[in-house]
């Protein structure tokens, strides 16, 4: 087997900046989506219940979004590629199954009005938009296994061009349907995003074909074959590190709504994290690249100077919405916050400029992880992240939601907001901490394995 060539940056930026760009595509799906919904004739009711819809088929779509990390660490030859493929149609059809049961039968009634509590008004069009939203969660969990093949394989670049291609389908089939149809928002939304997602499975899977046969090998000898107990041990962790994750946000609002000032910290969150996401999507991008840059000679030391350009670039972009006129058109002309919030989103930059950097640090430890098929380390660290931020937005609302004469603290009267942003900060550090010290032993490895080849 022909050893794989001396890693460069410039090889770490080939493989990296389609994967960025793909990242932010997905970003600024759901901004352009709202836009359209927000266009409704009764705006306000469709824009609640497209955040409803989507976020209940986003929480059974969990188990798929982790189907990239898995492919791309364990597609290492063909057989591994089709016995990772069966699992994950497997997986498809219990996720279809559960979705079938949440949107056709009680099971919606008892979700939405039992455990939620959501208003009357929302019942048909959040159910409508689980309908449609049907073929969502399998076609996810197919494309994103068939994309860590195409990064493997480093051919990144067709996974950004597949992204790309969804998001200009679902603009114009979003447009096309509220321009000529005039149907209701949420359903245009459903129906883009679904059609979108779907059309990318298709995609992902018919270029893939020609890759898997030119690039894997049918075997790699001393390799053990991908069982189920295999994939298992290794996939479950990633799962629960993306439900921990989607935890955070409902976990986070319902918080703010107990803190001073709770509707302007409600209203300027979805802002702020909404830049949060724009700016780390490049960070998110790199723990791909990590996965399959690592077995490269020299790839440790690139690999962790890229990180810290990345991270310092990228926390320069809300020090540059904190201190320049770009904030103020960003916050009042794009997001259109009312002018009494602009002041208080300013502030909050300066507490958002190193999350960026962790976040950067976070992709490459947990990479490295990934790498070595050390899943359940990473959910460990995510366990110690969620409980640290649940205890500091505790504090946060037992402490702030007193008046200043009764705490006689400093959190006595501090937004909401401030608060949340601080404990993201130390929950993303606290993660970082536990995931270098278990990825150090890791390193040495690698770097003996590098030094023998």
């Amino acid at each position: 087997m022909t050893p794989a060539p001396q890693l460069s940056t410039r090889g770490i930026l080939k493989t990296w900046w389609p994967l960025a760009l793909s990242w932010f595509m997905i970003t600024v799906e759901q901004p352009i989506l709202a836009a359209v919904v927000a266009r409704s004739v009764d705006p306000k009711v469709q824009l609640a219940a497209w955040g409803l819809a989507f976020s209940l088929v986003l929480v059974l779509s969990a188990p798929s979004i982790s189907t990239l990390a898995a492919s791309t660490a364990l597609s290492r030859d063909k057989a591994s590629y089709r016995q990772g493929r069966r699992y994950v149609i497997w997986l498809s059809v219990g996720l279809t199954a559960a979705h079938l049961l949440l949107a056709f039968t009680p099971v919606f009634d008892l979700v939405v009005f039992g455990l939620i509590s959501a208003p009357a008004e929302l019942a048909e069009p959040v159910r409508s938009g689980v309908r449609i939203m049907l073929p969502f969660v399998p076609s996810l969990a197919i494309r994103r296994f068939q994309y860590g093949v195409l990064i493997r394989c480093d051919q990144t670049r067709a996974v950004s061009l597949g992204t790309v291609m969804r998001l200009i389908l679902e603009v114009v089939l979003a447009v096309g349907l509220f321009g000529l149809l005039n149907w209701d928002g949420v359903i245009v939304a459903s129906t883009a995003i679904s059609t979108g997602v779907l059309f990318e499975a298709v995609y992902a899977t018919l270029r893939v074909r020609p890759v898997v046969r030119k690039n894997l090998l049918s075997a790699i000898p001393g390799d053990p074959p991908l069982t189920w107990r295999r994939f298992l041990r290794f996939y479950l962790p990633l799962v629960l590190t993306t439900f921990m994750q989607i935890l955070l946000q409902p976990l986070i609002s319902a918080s703010l709504s107990r803190m001073p000032d709770s509707l302007s910290s409600l209203a300027l969150w979805p802002v702020l994290y909404g830049v949060l996401l724009m700016t780390n999507s490049a960070a998110y991008a790199f723990v791909e690249s990590v996965i399959v840059l690592l077995d490269r000679p020299g790839s440790i030391e690139l690999l962790r100077k890229f990180t810290w350009r990345l991270g310092l670039s990228l926390a320069a972009v809300p020090l540059a919405l904190a201190i320049t006129p770009l904030g103020d058109l960003w916050f009042s002309r794009i997001a259109a916050l009312p002018p009494e919030l602009l002041h208080q989103a300013r502030l909050s930059l300066w507490l958002v400029i190193p999350l960026p950097a962790l976040t950067a640090l976070s992709s490459l430890f947990q990479g490295t992880l990934i790498n070595s098929q050390r899943t359940r380390r990473i959910t460990e660290a995510d366990a110690l992240a969620l409980a640290t931020i649940t205890a500091l937005l505790a504090l946060g609302s037992l402490l702030g939601g007193r008046p200043c004469g009764e705490s006689g603290l400093l959190l006595c009267g501090v937004p909401g907001v401030f608060i949340a942003v601080a404990a993201f900060n130390f929950g993303s550090a606290v993660r970082n901490v536990w995931l270098w010290r278990r990825s150090r032993r890791i390193y040495i490895s690698i770097r003996l394995r590098h030094a023998r080849a």
